[in-house]
C-alpha cells in the first residue's frame, strides 16, 4: 500500500505542474512517506528527514506523508507538513496553506485519479481495516473498511493504463473482504479480467479467515489471473493465532493451502511469519517452525515483533529481544532452505516470463517475473522488455531461475 500511496501522491503533484527533482540537494520540497508497521522503519524515515533538514544547502518544505504522519504523538521540529493517507485528495490545498492534517475523515478514496503506471499498474480497491490483529497498527491508521465501486475502480484503470502497462495489481489490506453493493472481490477480479483482455492480473493481500477458494478455480482457467498467492500464516502456534486475534486455526490454513495446491500443482504460495510476539512461548515458536517445514512455502517475509502504538499487544510482555532475534534467525535459515529447494526444482521447467529490465552489465541479459511472482533472468539477443515469453530453465544463477525464451508452449 504504501508504494500505491507515493504513486498517488506522485500523480497528484505531476498533474498540477510540479517537477520531478533530480537529486535531494534539488529539490524545494521534499516528501517521505513513512510506514508505521514496525519501529525500525518509523525510525529510518525520522533519521532522514532529520539529516535532509540539516544538510540543505537550500530552504526547503519537508513532507512527513504516510501512516507515520499520523502514528507519532509529536510532529517533530524538522518536518514542516504531516499529511495522513486519507487526507492526499487535500495534498495541495495543505501544501499551499502550510498547515498540518493528522485527522482521519472520510476521505481516501483516489480511484478518481489517473494513477502513474510502469510495466506493473497499482491499483487501491479499498482503504482501511476492519480485522484489529492484535499486533497491527494499521486500523487505528487507515481506519475504517470501506471498499470502493467496481466502476470507479474500472475507471481509475482505464484512465491510468498507457503503452507499457502489462499487468495490474489489486491491492488492500484485506482484498478477500472486498464488498461493493453485493459484489465480492472474485467477481471483481473477473470484471477486471474481462475488461483488460490479455492484461495480466494479480492481488495482494489476502486474509485467511475471508478466502475464497473461486479465486484458484479462476487462476486454473484463465492463465491472466497469475498462479500466485501471498497468504500471511504470522504463526503456526493455534494459542498465539489466538492471541493474534487472527481468527482461523492452523488446520483450516493448511486445508485451503493443500486445496489450492490440489486445483493448481504449480501455484507459487508466499507468506509472513512473525517471531517474538507478547506471550510467544519455545513451544509456539517450534510449533511455527514445524509449520514452516510442512506446508514449504515459497517465499515468505519474515520479521520479529516490534511493539506499536494503539495495539493490545503493547501492554502484554514479549520475550527479549535477543531471543527474538534468535528466533527470527532460526526461521530464516530453514526457510531459506526450502525456497532454495523449490528455486532448485524449478530446473528444466517451463515458465511464462514477463520481461521488465534490461540488465546493466549484459546485453543479452534480461530480468523480470513469472506467473507466480518470482524473478527470472531470461537469455537472448531478441528479448524486448515489455514482452512475455515462454522460458525454459536450464540453470539456477543463486536463487534466480534463468534460461532462454523458447517457442514452446
Amino acid at each position: 500500500m504504501n508504494d500505491y500511496d507515493s504513486l498517488v501522491i506522485e500523480s497528484i503533484l505531476l498533474s498540477e505542474g510540479y517537477e520531478k527533482a533530480l537529486s535531494i540537494d534539488d529539490a524545494s520540497l521534499v516528501i517521505v512517506n513513512g510506514c508505521s508497521v514496525r519501529k525500525h522503519a518509523e525510525d529510518r524515515a525520522m533519521g532522514f528527514l532529520s539529516s535532509v533538514r540539516k544538510e540543505s544547502r537550500q530552504e526547503k518544505k519537508i513532507v512527513l506523508a504516510g501512516c507515520l504522519a499520523r502514528s507519532v504523538k509529536n510532529i517533530p521540529d524538522f518536518v514542516d507538513i504531516a499529511v495522513p493517507p486519507t487526507e492526499y485528495k487535500n495534498l495541495l490545498e495543505i501544501l499551499r496553506n502550510n498547515r498540518n492534517s493528522v485527522e482521519i475523515k472520510s476521505e481516501g478514496d483516489y480511484t478518481g485519479i489517473s494513477i502513474k503506471s510502469g510495466i506493473t499498474l497499482l491499483i487501491s480497491i479499498s482503504k482501511g481495516c476492519d480485522n484489529f490483529c492484535s499486533y497491527c497498527i494499521v486500523p487505528f491508521l487507515r481506519g475504517k473498511e470501506i471498499s470502493f465501486s467496481s466502476e470507479s475502480i474500472i475507471e481509475q484503470i482505464k484512465k491510468s493504463v498507457n503503452e507499457n502497462t502489462r499487468e495490474i495489481l489489486l491491492m488492500g489490506q484485506n482484498v478477500n473482504s472486498y464488498i461493493y453493493k453485493g459484489l465480492d472481490f472474485t467477481s471483481l477480479v473477473s470484471m477486471v479480467l474481462s475488461e483488460f483482455k490479455g492484461m495480466r492480473v494479480r492481488f495482494v493481500t489476502s486474509h485467511p479467515k475471508d478466502f475464497s477458494i473461486k479465486l484458484i478455480e479462476i487462476m486454473s482457467d484463465n492463465k491472466y489471473l497469475c498462479s500466485h498467492l501471498h497468504f500471511p500464516l504470522q504463526s503456526g502456534s493455534d494459542r498465539m493465532l489466538s492471541l493474534m486475534h487472527r481468527k482461523y486455526t492452523l488446520k483450516e490454513f493448511k486445508s485451503l493451502v493443500e486445496l489450492s495446491r490440489t486445483i493448481l500443482p504449480d501455484i507459487a504460495i508466499t507468506t509472513d511469519v512473525m517471531v517474538g510476539l507478547p506471550k510467544e512461548s519455545k513451544d509456539d515458536f517450534n510449533e511455527t517452525l514445524n509449520a514452516l517445514r510442512d506446508i514449504r512455502f515459497d517465499d515468505a517475509f519474515m520479521y520479529k515483533y516490534s511493539s506499536r502504538r494503539f495495539t493490545l499487544s503493547r501492554y502484554i510482555d514479549s520475550p527479549s529481544s535477543d531471543e527474538g532475534l534468535s528466533r527470527l534467525k532460526e526461521l530464516i535459515d530453514i526457510q531459506k532452505k526450502i525456497k532454495k529447494e523449490k528455486i532448485t526444482a524449478l530446473k528444466g521447467k517451463l515458465l511464462n516470463v514477463l520481461v521488465e529490465r534490461k540488465s546493466k552489465n549484459r546485453d543479452t541479459e534480461y530480468y523480470g517475473r513469472d506467473s507466480g511472482n518470482r524473478n527470472v533472468i531470461v537469455k537472448g539477443k531478441s528479448v524486448e522488455k515489455g514482452k512475455t515469453y515462454n522460458v525454459r530453465i536450464n540453470e539456477i544463477c543463486g536463487l534466480t531461475p534463468t534460461g532462454e525464451k523458447t517457442e514452446e508452449k
